[in-house]
């Protein structure tokens, strides 16, 4: 599938919602510019953003494409993009994992509901759980998609999202999983990327 019919078919699904939106009147989502890199050699992608750099180690096949904040690994198309949130009142620094899950499962309702009334996207059997890997806490998501009002060649299938907190900004990692996909194969992907993600100094 060319670039082109890619970036037509996520048009529909990813988060375009991610201008400044206010949810429960008093907490907003904003989009801060994210940048990808990949060091030579060694496959260490780089996530780079004002306050926040966070490195993924990877021993997989990893590629920047040229549509910003994606990647593909093993021929799975990721996205990784950030946000900047106010409005939220409790501590979610480092050990305060109950604060991070509240929040996070804020956004995700907030994306979900975008999807299903902005986008006109519907969702079926969507799943959430919380999960803590080397004392970061994640919190993931996904859903079937169901009718979408633009038809593609190619659809998505799943929506896969692990989401967590690195100091002020939300780090969000995208698994779109396309009809035929390998959901499983998505799943140990971005397990991996949670895993071995580095928390650099900016």
């Amino acid at each position: 599938m060319t670039m082109k019919n890619i970036i037509f078919t996520f048009n529909i699904i990813i988060l375009f919602g991610l201008f400044t939106e206010n949810v429960a009147g008093q907490i907003t989502f904003v989009p801060v510019e994210t940048k990808l890199q990949l060091q030579e050699g060694n496959n260490e992608l780089t996530c780079l953003c004002s306050s926040m750099t966070v490195k993924f180690p990877l021993k997989r096949e990893v590629k920047v494409l040229t549509q910003a904040n994606f990647v593909k690994t093993d021929n799975q198309t990721i996205q990784i993009i950030s946000l900047k949130y106010d409005g939220y009142n409790k501590d979610t620094k480092e050990e305060n994992l109950n604060n991070q899950k509240e929040l996070l499962d804020i956004y995700s309702k907030y994306e979900l509901e975008y999807f299903k009334n902005e986008l006109g996207v519907e969702v079926v059997n969507h799943n959430s759980q919380w999960v803590v890997t080397k004392s970061k806490g994640w919190f993931i998501w996904y859903f079937k998609v169901g009718k979408v009002p633009t038809q593609a060649d190619t659809q998505t299938e799943i929506q896969l999202f692990a989401t967590t907190i690195i100091r002020n900004k939300i780090l969000i990692i995208n698994a779109p999983i396309l009809t035929g996909g390998d959901f499983s194969k998505a799943a140990l992907i971005v397990n991996d990327m949670m895993e071995s993600m580095i928390i650099s100094k900016p």
